[in-house]
Order: structure tokens, then C-alpha cells, then sequence
């Protein structure tokens, strides 16, 4: 399991969680009880009070029963998961399943269906949104939006005894502008980065990249994943601050990948590149 404290405007975010494709991928956004898929059973997914799955893939939620399972059994109270239909259903149907196994009460889950376009509040300054990604089954994406409280643009330079007296006459000074912190594809094709092409300035961009050899640029376009050449591709054309790749193909030793990855994706005014790819006990 990786660990990053990323820099952003809204402040340090971390970052926990490790992905292989395949095998398993989850990330934990612990400041915010988040977990963005379950695919593996981590010890640091069971305090996540609230679960995004993003499709029904195994390695993006066999970590599921496991938490909610150890959650019911630590006493942590109500949890949440989000899902498309019928992915929710079938989920619902799945924790059901584990508790009655287990001879014990139905778990604390909620099992949520969403759809693209909805939100949820995570915090009051902070919004969570769904979108679909561009897989080859339905797949859902999330960014995560701060709500952020500044000074009008006309009020810009003024002195600080000056806006309090507007303030004092009624006046607002003051507006609400929502920055798109972090954003999570989950397993997706790069069709995804021209159709949503606000992607391109989220503060941390989470995107997957499965595929690095020149030969397997047609599996990744035939499976709905990402190849390294569409990520250098894209790269003149972004301001995101970093870059987070997951999914690494086992086709691909973890070591020499991610020598070849952070090679081909170093320029001096580019997102900083993290990888969150790990070998899987």
C-alpha cells in the first residue's frame, strides 16, 4: 500500500491505497472517510464511512464484504456505498448475502444507486459528483469539488478598512467559486479525456495506465483502458498539479514500468507524477 500527501490550494491531501489490474485497486481519502473502490481487503479501508464503487469488476470491490463485515463487528456505526444500477442492486444483494453467512445481523450499509450528474456533500465545503467514464462496461468517475470563499474580483486591492466598511453598509464582497480538486477515473478508455475536457485542470488527476508496450495499443483500446501514449499525448494540454496512475497491467514487471512511465512523462512544467501501483501480497 502507497502513501501521498499532495499539495493543493484547498490544502495537504492524502492519498492511500495501492491498484494492479487485475488483481486489486482501491484508494482511501481519509480526511474525508472516502474510499474510492474496495478491491482489496485493507485493514485502512474499514474506518471509511462511505464507499464509491465504481463498477462491478472484481478488483474493484472484493475488499467489500470484508469491510462491512469488520465494520459491524468494531462497532463503527452507519456506512454508505454508491454504485450505478444495476450494480447497486446486485450489491445489495451481495451484502445481504455476507451477513446472513455470517449468522449475524444485517450489516450498516446503505447502498446507494446514483447516476451521472449527482452529488453528494462530503463536508459543507466540499461536494462529491458523479460522472461516467468510458469503459466497455458502465463506469462511474467522481471529482471532488471544493466550494471555496473569496473576494469579488472588483474588490481586489483594496484596502483592508475599505472592504470592511462595505461590508458594514451591506455590501457583498465575498463569493462562493468551486475549484475542482481531485478527480478519479477508475478503469476508463482516453475517450474520456476529450469528452470531459475539464479534467485537463483538476488540482490532482487520478487516471489509469494499464498499457505501456507499443503492441498493446489495440488491447487497450479493445478492453476500455488507458495506454501510456494517450497519457504523453494529452500531457501539453493539461494544468493539472499531479498526476496519480493506477492499473498497471501484470503484463508489465513494476519496477522497469514505472522507470518507463516517470520517463516518458517527465517535462519541466508538467503535472508531478505519482504512481500508486504496488505487487499485491
Amino acid at each position: 500500500m502507497r502513501k501521498l500527501e499532495l499539495q493543493t490550494s484547498w490544502g495537504n491531501l492524502l492519498l492511500v491505497g495501492g491498484s494492479r489490474a487485475g488483481e486489486g485497486s482501491l484508494l482511501l481519502l481519509p480526511q474525508f472517510r472516502l474510499a474510492l473502490d474496495a478491491g482489496f481487503p485493507l485493514r485502512a479501508l474499514v474506518p471509511m464511512e462511505q464507499v464509491v464503487v465504481s463498477h462491478g469488476h472484481t478488483d474493484h470491490l472484493a475488499g467489500l464484504l470484508a469491510w462491512a463485515a469488520q465494520r459491524q463487528l468494531q462497532n463503527l456505526g452507519p456506512a454508505r456505498v454508491y454504485a450505478l444500477e444495476p450494480l447497486s442492486q446486485q450489491l445489495r444483494q451481495l451484502l445481504q448475502l455476507g451477513a446472513a453467512m455470517e449468522s449475524g445481523k444485517p450489516y450498516l450499509v446503505d447502498v446507494v444507486r446514483v447516476t451521472a450528474g449527482q452529488t453528494v456533500h462530503l463536508r459543507p465545503d466540499c461536494v462529491l459528483r458523479f460522472f461516467l467514464t468510458s469503459h466497455w462496461t458502465p463506469t462511474l468517475g467522481v471529482v471532488l469539488s471544493w466550494h471555496k470563499r473569496q473576494l469579488k474580483g472588483e474588490f481586489w486591492g483594496l484596502a483592508p478598512e475599505a472592504i470592511r466598511d462595505l461590508r458594514q453598509k451591506g455590501i457583498e464582497v465575498s463569493e462562493t467559486v468551486e475549484v475542482p480538486l481531485f478527480a478519479y477515473l477508475a478503469d476508463t478508455g482516453p475517450e474520456i479525456l476529450e469528452k470531459e475536457s475539464w479534467l485537463a485542470g483538476v488540482e490532482v488527476l487520478v487516471v489509469e495506465c494499464t498499457f505501456l508496450r507499443p503492441q498493446d495499443r489495440e488491447r487497450a483500446r479493445r478492453f476500455g483502458h488507458i495506454h501510456l501514449d494517450d497519457l504523453r499525448s494529452w500531457l501539453p494540454f493539461v494544468h493539472n498539479r499531479h498526476w496519480v496512475l493506477t492499473h498497471l497491467s501484470r503484463r508489465h514487471r513494476l519496477g522497469p514500468a514505472s522507470k518507463t512511465i516517470r520517463q516518458a512523462l517527465a517535462t519541466e512544467h508538467g503535472p508531478q507524477v505519482h504512481l500508486l501501483n504496488v505487487e499485491w501480497p
